[in-house]
């Protein structure tokens, strides 16, 4: 059945498209220790795919997979190989940022999850949305106020002081999540594959506190520097953490048996796996109290 795509406009067959890029989901089962999935919002149910919404049209739905192969390959895969790895990129990057922004930012909108937003942010979310269409084709130069930054992340080794969740270290680098964010002095959208976080700005009234981390409209270099970030993002980091461990105490007994039997099953994988690397941080920083969070299923 036609219908009129959610980009471009046009009437067309729709694609089931991913609102997060199906290449994340399939390196999470590939460098799982058990090959599986679960969603945060069923964590007794086995998945084999990220959520999806009959959006685009093929030529859309052709755009964003160049964008995403060209992330994949030149951003995603060598850093997740090597932190230290420094990395060149072009326009693409941008425009990558940008079409996940649109993508998490319109399943908001469709599934009420803007209620928190005042009736200016709301507007905002409107115009914001405008803008990142019209830059993806070619119509704005840039997406003015609607910045998008992207934030490489890393294991924490060690810490002091501070009340860190034992799976911080699994939720910094193997999760997929996504949220709408706001307060009185910023709203943003926010989109976690795996180590990458990207924000895109819907409100950003003080952008100097965000420094290191602007995608540039032509090119740039992403690579070990340091950033500068404000406070309560890293407490919204912590608190998102809190919350995937509070979502792991929902999964029943039996689901815990079939990840215990999946695991003794595929020792050799399991202790292969960057879900196992993961899981190791967390247990040189805390200690065993990492196993009160154990995850072997990676949640998304």
């Amino acid at each position: 059945m036609e219908a009129r795509c959610r980009l471009c406009g046009s009437v067309d067959e729709l694609q089931e498209s991913h609102v997060l890029p199906k290449f994340v989901f399939k390196w999470l089962k590939d460098t799982s220790g058990t090959g599986y999935l679960r969603l945060g919002r069923e964590p007794n149910k086995r998945v084999q795919d990220g959520y999806k919404r009959p959006w685009l049209c093929s030529n859309c739905e052709g755009l964003l997979n160049q964008w995403e192969t060209l992330f994949a390959n030149a951003v995603f895969h060598p850093i997740n190989a090597s932190s230290s790895a420094r990395v060149r990129y072009g326009p693409w990057l941008l425009k990558f940022c940008i079409s996940v922004s649109w993508r998490v930012l319109s399943t908001a909108k469709e599934d009420g999850g803007l209620n928190h937003f005042s009736d200016t942010q709301r507007d905002a979310a409107d115009r914001a949305l405008k803008a990142w269409s019209d830059f993806l084709f070619d119509k704005l130069p840039h997406p003015g106020v609607f910045e998008q930054h992207l934030l490489p992340l890393d294991a924490i080794q060690s810490y002091e002081g501070g009340d860190l969740p034992a799976n911080i270290n699994r939720y910094l680098l193997r999760t997929v999540d996504m949220d709408t964010v706001c307060n009185d002095r910023t709203a943003f959208v926010f989109s976690k594959v795996g180590r990458f976080v990207i924000v895109g700005f819907i409100d950003l009234r003080e952008p100097r506190t965000w420094s290191g981390t602007k995608v540039h409209v032509r090119e740039g270099v992403i690579e070990p520097r340091s950033y500068s970030l404000p406070a309560k993002f890293a407490e919204y980091l912590i608190g998102q953490a809190r919350r995937f461990a509070e979502i792991h105490k929902k999964i029943s007994p039996r689901q815990r048996e079939k990840i215990d039997e999946n695991m003794e099953r595929n020792l050799e994988q399991l202790a292969d796996s960057e879900s196992f690397a993961a899981m190791d941080h967390d247990v040189r920083l805390f200690g065993t109290a990492a196993f009160d969070i154990h995850r072997a299923d990676d949640e998304c």
